[in-house]
């Protein structure tokens, strides 16, 4: 390929617009000639090998125009959120008019540039906006993966009223309230709202319980600090693995060590028998008030 190509898809990481680049025209066509270069968008090529590839396409878009933003899965994954798959269709939302552009949707919306960062030239919504981008497509447990992740739900909060007016925003801004706690899935996101219509007081969800000085335990997930008292909501998923189950123990009797009573429940006291879980919840509060009013 000639030098100068080579110099100028280093400075682009890995694409070129053939609209600012007049100089290089017979250069760029003999390279596609030779299969050394392929299109990606309308004026936009990039290396043969790397067209397809999801960045060379999310980079492309952002080339082709400025004002374009890299949303949803893509964003994610060139964002660095671990575990997610790289979607096969990337989306761009753009207030530009555009033909269609293969291997991109394309949706026709202004980011705020405040909810918009660079990632080697890509373009991409920032986590917050992210987040909900992906939970108007799979549902309100994207939210719960967010909080996970330690994106703050002020800031999610902050991102939907910069981008109001779309489509499903509404159930979102009640989802939004109804994991007020920072709860970490749907079973924590029931049993909040369980404990608020109970009245129950004086938890705390997913705090760091320290042995000392930067010696974290773990996280509760539920958890009383007055009465020195950890209630863990197991789903049926992630507690049933061996490995799970051991380190659990493990954590409870370090706990328990340390003057903590931990209590488990798994997720169908929850979902299934709710009024068991709220009067489960009551007793062992009040057979610990009156253990530590005896011990007081």
């Amino acid at each position: 390929m000639h030098p100068h190509l080579t110099e100028v898809l280093a400075q682009g990481h890995g694409v070129l617009d053939r609209r600012t680049h007049p100089a290089l025209r017979h250069q760029i066509d003999h390279a596609v000639r030779n299969g050394a270069l392929a299109r990606v968008l309308p004026s936009i090529y990039a290396v043969a090998g790397d067209a397809a590839l999801m960045a060379t396409r999310a980079r492309a878009a952002c080339l082709a125009d400025p004002e374009a933003v890299v949303t949803g899965l893509a964003a994610g994954v060139i964002g660095g959120w671990a575990e997610l798959s790289a979607p096969a269709v990337v989306d761009v939302a753009t207030p530009r008019v555009h033909t269609a552009w293969t291997g991109v949707r394309l949706e026709r919306r202004r980011v705020p540039r405040s909810l918009t960062r660079v990632v080697e030239g890509v373009r991409i919504t920032t986590f917050p906006l992210t987040a909900l981008d992906l939970a108007l497509r799979d549902g309100p447990g994207r939210l719960d993966d967010a909080l996970r992740r330690g994106v703050e739900l002020d800031r999610m909060r902050e991102a939907l009223e910069a981008t109001p007016g779309r489509r499903g925003y509404a159930a979102l801004r009640r989802e939004l309230h109804a994991v007020r706690d920072r709860p970490w899935s749907r079973l924590e996101c029931a049993a909040h709202a369980l404990l608020r219509d109970a009245a129950i007081t004086g938890w705390r969800a997913n705090r760091a319980i320290l042995a000392g000085p930067g010696d974290r335990v773990g996280y509760g997930d539920l958890v009383f600090d007055d009465l020195w008292l950890v209630i863990e909501l197991d789903g049926t998923a992630y507690h049933s693995e061996d490995g799970h189950r051991s380190r659990d123990r493990a954590r409870d009797l370090r706990l328990v060590r340390l003057g903590w009573e931990v209590l488990r429940l798994g997720s169908e006291v929850v979902f299934d028998t709710p009024e068991e879980f709220v009067a489960i919840v009551k007793d062992v509060l009040r057979t610990r008030q009156r253990r530590r009013g005896l011990q007081g």
